[in-house]
């Protein structure tokens, strides 16, 4: 009889898992944490299920070096390199000042008792998540902001610096009696193993690769990626270094190739797999009773932690960006601890450099941040605005906030753009081709400096300043449009512009469905959701590819509206049904115009298009005709024309010029009548 104990085993752990990652993701937690509280309920301190723990920790160590391999394929040197000098600078001062802060503080706490600990410690202290990062800029719709891009950064170089972090762990361990030469040997490995895998990048895996690829084999091509994984992992052990640290190097070997890609999709079943049985293993060395009994303790590190590294990352990020709101959002997002935290804790516990009870000290404390992250996040900018608005002083009068103040106190009617992205500029441009007067406010210095040298009136500063905004002449603007990505920005600026202009139009983008009732119910006159509004249109061009008559496609479209916008306010309902409509009279091919005809000559009185031969003898086509008050849109042949209905034609300029010729017709601009008709017609 075959002994089925890991398999068992295995089965526990990811049953465990899928239930309590599930309870998380529905608590909306990290999932992190559910497998981590599923190792202790299967662990020795638990219900004892797992009956062999040497196996499960040698599949804890292949999760790890996925994780890693995965990690390295996905980051990109290039993007790194590509990257500002400040925000370089940013993150390199964020991890060296956590580090030894939080080193510095193990130290005089006694949490350490030597400076490897203390130094294991200020490097687990100063890793983030980046997984947790990305989650909330995304969900929030924050990736493309400036603390957003500050945060991925150093995300990024967080996670790079782990190729400097592991080959000195080993040696620190073996504090006391390291010597200088051992220092230098250790270097000198890492070093020497590191130039092995970039001539393996350069020379030989393009090749191994390549033939791996052409075989057709996607089995074959993960095989590779494995082998070369697992390969280059066992040959970093055997120099002395550590399987996480070759994996994470056969990683960023593969991230530079045309490969990369693929790659990462590839091993990503694995790796979640396997990365799942560590984070279980990890949980499985905790002690409940020690977290019980130091509750206290594991309540003060947590606070600590998430207080020092919000201040720490704030001040670094003040090196890239002079606002003070974007740095603190910056540092309230690094204010939690990594999952390769974990990686590193894992390591030097098995090398002696961390104890049984900080083992289980930074555990609780860390799983405490990773749950309270996405709260702390969403909690700050409202406390900025709060402090900001609170605290906030008239300045002593700088000429280019006079010079600015006086700008916008002379605009009116104006648009107030709060946010100039590429959805702003895109409408900056339409109101400068129609004369429209707006002014921009925006907090991207470069941008700035972009709109002084175009002459466009600015305000530079954060909309979120009551005064700020006072300052672009609320009281006489005719449209407020809010495109920042931060939910809780815009409620807050919607609330308190409907207190000083009740008639002013306010237009906000929503990056998530739960924000569009919370802007209406702020104030938000019209919510713009971008991946709506693109389902929206990609679903009209597959129906008119099917070829779908277009009163039929509008209707469909008006019933998924109404549903993702249920309450437009009145002052655009027309608006929008307008925007419905038009597409009827606008179906052109290329080379192909459109125009209003009237028939006041009657040579189309009492015909039908197919007696007149409309199309063989001009080779224009009728999309829409206004008659008797009302429009028909694409007339059958069969249609008969009265006397004065207007008649709207597709066709080249040549077909246009041959049909109002032939048949006598005026041209006109039937705003008025178009006017009427929107508010007459609705697709059947």
């Amino acid at each position: 009889m075959h002994d089925l104990h890991l398999l068992k085993d295995l089965c526990f752990i990811w049953l465990s898992a899928l239930f309590s990652g599930y309870i998380c993701l529905k608590l909306k937690l990290p999932p992190l944490a559910g497998y981590m509280l599923a190792g202790i309920a299967l662990g020795p301190h638990g219900f004892k299920l797992i009956s062999d723990a040497g196996q499960i920790n040698v599949l804890a160590e292949f999760g790890v070096a996925m994780l890693l391999f995965a990690l390295g394929v996905d980051l990109s040197l290039k993007q790194l390199a590509s990257k500002a000098g400040k925000l370089l600078a940013t993150g390199t001062l964020q991890i060296v000042l956590t580090a030894l802060l939080a080193g510095g503080l193990a130290l005089a706490l006694g949490l350490a008792k030597h400076s490897g600990t203390a130094f294991l410690f200020g490097c687990v202290c100063a890793l983030s998540s980046s997984v947790i990062i990305s989650k909330i800029l995304y969900d929030r719709g924050e990736t493309d902001s400036v603390h957003g891009r500050i945060l991925l950064s150093i995300a990024i170089l967080q996670d790079l610096s782990l190729v400097l972090i592991i080959p000195f762990l080993p040696l620190m361990a073996s504090e006391g009696t390291t010597s200088l030469n051992d220092l230098l040997l250790s270097a000198g490995k890492a070093i020497a193993f590191i130039l092995i895998v970039v001539f393996g990048a350069v020379r030989i895996l393009p090749v191994v690769l390549a033939q791996a690829a052409r075989s057709n084999s996607r089995e074959l091509f993960l095989l590779t990626l494995l082998g070369l994984c697992l390969g280059i992992a066992l040959l970093s052990h055997s120099m002395g270094l550590s399987i996480a640290l070759g994996a994470f190097l056969a990683g960023i070997m593969v991230s530079e190739s045309i490969w990369a890609h693929q790659a990462l999709h590839d091993v990503q079943p694995l790796k979640d797999l396997f990365s799942v049985v560590f984070f279980v293993s990890v949980g499985m060395l905790l002690t409940p009773a020690f977290i019980f009994a130091h509750s206290l303790e594991v309540l003060l590190f947590v606070v600590l932690l998430v207080v020092g590294k919000t201040l720490v990352g704030a001040l670094a990020a003040l090196c890239t960006t002079s606002n003070t709101r974007s740095a603190i959002l910056v540092g309230a997002g690094l204010a939690q601890i990594g999952e390769f935290s974990f990686v590193l804790l894992t390591m030097g516990r098995d090398l002696g450099l961390v104890g049984d009870d900080m083992y289980n000290l930074f555990f609780a404390g860390a799983v405490v941040s990773l749950m309270a992250s996405p709260a702390i996040y969403a909690l700050s900018p409202r406390l900025i605005y709060l402090f900001q608005n609170r605290n906030q002083k008239q300045p002593k009068g700088q000429q280019e906030e006079k010079d600015a103040t006086s700008l916008a106190s002379r605009l009116k009617d104006h648009v107030i753009i709060c946010g100039f992205g590429r959805t702003g500029r895109n409408l900056g441009t339409v109101l400068t081709s129609y004369g429209i007067p707006y002014l921009v406010i925006e907090l991207n210095a470069a941008i700035v400096e972009d709109l002084a040298m175009r002459g466009v009136p600015h305000i530079w500063g954060d909309a979120t300043s009551n005064m700020l905004m006072t300052k672009a002449n609320l009281k006489d603007a005719a449209c407020l449009v809010l495109t920042m990505p931060d939910p809780s920005a815009i409620t807050a600026i919607t609330k308190f512009v409907r207190k000083r202009n009740e008639d002013v139009k306010i237009i906000a983008r929503a990056h998530s469905p739960s924000d569009i009732a919370a802007f209406t119910d702020a104030g938000v006159s019209a919510v713009v959701q971008p991946e709506f509004e693109a389902s929206i249109e990609i679903t009209r061009l597959a129906l008119f590819s099917r070829n779908r008559p277009p009163s039929e496609i509008e209707a469909a479209l008006d019933k998924v509206r109404a549903m993702r916008y249920p309450h437009p306010h009145p002052d655009f309902a027309k608006t929008m049904k307008t925007e419905r409509i038009l597409p009827l009279y606008m179906v052109l091919e290329e080379e192909q115009t459109g125009g209003w005809l009237i028939n006041d000559s009657g040579m189309l009185s009492g015909k039908s298009a197919k007696e007149l031969n409309i199309r063989g003898n001009t080779g224009v086509t009728i999309t829409a005709v206004r008659s008797g008050g009302k429009t028909h849109t694409f007339p059958s042949s069969d249609f008969v024309f009265n006397n004065g209905d207007e008649v709207y034609a597709v066709g080249t300029s040549d077909e246009l010029q041959r049909f109002k010729t032939l048949y006598k017709l005026s041209e006109f601009t039937p705003f008025d009548s178009l006017s009427a008709a929107l508010s007459e017609a609705s697709p059947t």
